[in-house]
């Protein structure tokens, strides 16, 4: 199995991966905030029963393991938690993330297209010294 950014290319639940891209991000930006107490909750929604479970398993790997990136130690530091939570519910930022997740994807099949969608809340993606940490591609 071939390796791409420290991550397994096939064979491994996008899910997962996704999963350990948001917590790399969010141990980055949490460390740049100098804040003396980190906690984070990270909202998911529900997919299933054996799909939740699944994923939270991956997250306690990660969270006993590190990731690639981001070693257990970084991790535990920024006191990070998982809920998941029925799209019923009406979650502001997972009706957000719905709301966004189109014109992200726009944005990277086609860079150079209009896209005014993407341009109402580009500016607001994680940035460090003039680069977007952010939004990750993959591969």
């Amino acid at each position: 199995m071939r390796k791409i950014y420290g991550y397994t290319a096939a064979g491994q639940d996008p899910y997962d991966i996704a999963l350990s891209f948001v917590i790399e991000r969010m141990v980055f930006l949490l460390e740049g905030l100098k804040l003396v107490k980190k906690e984070v909750l990270i909202i998911l929604e529900k997919r299933g029963k054996k799909e939740d479970r699944k994923l939270a398993e991956h997250f306690e790997t990660i969270r006993s393991k590190g990731t690639f990136y981001i070693s257990k130690a970084r991790i535990e530091h920024c006191n990070i938690e998982l809920e998941f939570r029925d799209k019923k519910e009406n979650i502001p930022g997972l009706q957000l993330a719905d709301l966004i997740a189109y014109p992200i994807a726009r944005r990277v099949i086609d860079a150079n297209a209009n896209n005014a969608s993407f341009a109402v809340f580009e500016d607001k993606i994680y940035q460090r010294s003039g680069k977007r940490y952010g939004l990750k591609i993959f591969p």
